[in-house]
């Protein structure tokens, strides 16, 4: 796919946002991280995106990590002893957002990225468009409410303009945290991360800096029309994305 890191030729990077606590699912999050969270008797929420992922292509994997660090290197370790992953610890993941998190990875990539949270659950058709996408792209769901307390991505001539929680109106949608980045684009949002970063403006969103230089980047909605892509904030979400993947296995 034409990106060049680390030594690999030819693989483009999944990066992946695993630094939190996951306090809304502490039922499961008080003895490991929120992407270690079942899913059913052989897969958790971190599994069940990379190999997906390994279904699609042969990837780099960047992961984060700050809370209970050592049990995802371990659990990859063990599950996926071949893989690529490259570990980035984020010491600030108790007092920061996961900007700081986003600060930590590679400010020049040769070309495009996938960039999710750790919480996150998709199908594999949902994640074959977005990695084979021609342009940088988030994932939006014109088929759901607008939630109240979720990311809303605001859409104006068919670009994203702004994503929060605060957007409401006819030109929002539900948004899911899943990206493909093209270099340029990703690497303006980067600089602004640093930004804010060195200023410690260190408590807000990863967005609050994208929204802040949208102007300059080409980020489209990808609308996945009811497909499933889900983040697991709670345990009412993950009772939801275990009987989806139930009913997708049994179809």
């Amino acid at each position: 796919m034409g990106f060049v890191g680390r030594g690999l030729i030819n693989k483009m990077d999944i990066c992946i946002l695993n630094s939190g606590f996951g306090s809304r699912l502490k039922k499961y999050t008080t003895k490991m991280p929120k992407g270690l969270v079942p899913l059913n008797d052989n897969d958790s929420i971190l599994s069940k995106q990379i190999d997906i992922f390994r279904l699609l292509d042969d990837f780099n994997y960047v992961i984060t990590t700050g809370y209970l660090d050592g049990m995802i290197q371990e659990y990859i370790k063990n599950r996926y002893p071949k893989l690529d992953v490259n570990y980035l610890f984020n010491e600030k993941y108790e007092s920061t957002n996961y900007i700081t998190s986003l600060h930590l990875l590679d400010a020049d990539y040769k070309d495009s990225i996938i960039l999710l949270h750790g919480d996150l659950v998709f199908e594999k058709s949902v994640a074959s468009d977005v990695v084979n996408s021609n342009k940088s792209v988030v994932i939006i769901d014109s088929s759901l409410p607008l939630p109240e307390k979720d990311f809303k991505a605001k859409v104006v001539d068919g670009k994203v303009v702004a994503i929060g929680v605060d957007l409401f109106g006819d030109n929002c949608f539900a948004c899911q945290p899943f990206y493909h980045l093209k270099k340029k684009d990703w690497n303006i949002w980067q600089k602004e991360i640093t930004h804010f970063c060195d200023e410690g403006i260190t408590d807000v969103y990863g967005e609050n800096a994208l929204n802040a230089i949208s102007d300059k980047i080409d980020l489209f909605p990808f609308d996945v029309k009811g497909r499933l892509c889900k983040e697991i904030d709670n345990e009412e979400d993950l009772t939801s994305v275990r009987n989806i993947l139930e009913s997708l296995n049994e179809q």
